[in-house]
């Protein structure tokens, strides 16, 4: 186990963004660093996604929903997303197993690697794959099909530093769901860009031996109170390098995406 810190000077840039936490919301101490697939991010399934804003946006509202999945760690549907200065902050969800009384359960993260960042909220702690930067996540009880948000902010600026904050709420209602983190940068890290990537990475090499079905949202950008809904999502498999596969279509509700471990590709579908 290594217990993340604070670690100065320039964050490290790794391709793998690999996070797991312990328990329902996690002190700072709980950051754990994972063995993994053996894969960059640049050999994973590639998410695109847009707002259609004409602008950067002061909000970003991505929506997804996990149809069906194994009650277990090892995949991981993660939003990149770029700051006007550049800065990269990243948000997703990861299937876990059940907790305790036997209830379904999902992570989300939204986390940092700029090294300038800074953190007092409970759901975080420095330090992000290793480097520097702030990791915030919580776990949260959900319901297979329903469409669950991620709500990313730049909340406020106050003097050299602006507060981002990650939340999640209930697509179809609004409703709160859970607090994911939140954490400081510098004030000229501006807002969101209108548009970027993502990746579905099998965080865990038990994630080459999964069946996951998600279904994509339109992501919606808002600044200065207008909301601006982009297209579907799509993802894309690497030529080479990775163990999993994806094959997409369009529902009513949203781009679903079928996500194939190599190991499990023989196996039938996992039900839920």
């Amino acid at each position: 186990m290594r217990t993340a810190s604070t670690r100065p000077g320039t964050p490290v840039r790794r391709h793998l963004r690999r996070l797991t936490r312990s328990g329902t919301v996690l002190a700072a101490t709980t950051l754990l660093a994972v063995g993994a697939a053996g894969q960059s991010w640049a050999s994973t399934p590639i998410l695109r996604w847009t707002t259609n804003a004409p602008t950067p946006v002061t909000t970003l509202t991505l929506p997804m929903a996990v149809d069906s999945a194994p009650d277990a760690s090892g995949v991981y549907f993660a939003y990149y997303t770029t700051l006007e200065s550049g800065t990269r902050p990243y948000a997703g969800f990861q299937p876990k197993p059940v907790d305790a009384n036997g209830t379904r359960v999902l992570q989300a993260v939204f986390s940092s690697f700029n090294a300038d960042a800074t953190t007092t909220d409970d759901h975080c702690t420095y330090g992000a794959d290793g480097g520097a930067g702030v990791s915030c996540a919580v776990r949260f009880p959900y319901t297979p099909g329903t469409m669950y948000s991620l709500v990313l902010k730049r909340a406020s600026v106050s003097g050299a530093t602006q507060l981002m904050t990650g939340d999640v709420v209930e697509t179809a209602t609004g409703a709160p769901v859970a607090h994911i983190g939140s954490f400081g940068l510098p004030a000229a890290s501006g807002r969101f860009k209108n548009a970027d990537q993502g990746f579905i990475e099998p965080y865990l090499s038990a994630g080459c031996g999964q069946r996951v079905t998600v279904t994509y949202g339109r992501p919606v950008g808002t600044e200065a109170g207008v909301a601006h809904t982009g297209s579907l999502p799509t993802v894309t498999d690497p030529s080479s390098g990775s163990c999993l596969s994806t094959t997409s279509q369009t529902t009513s509700r949203g781009q679903q995406v079928t996500v194939v471990g190599d190991a499990a590709a023989a196996a039938p579908p996992t039900t839920g």
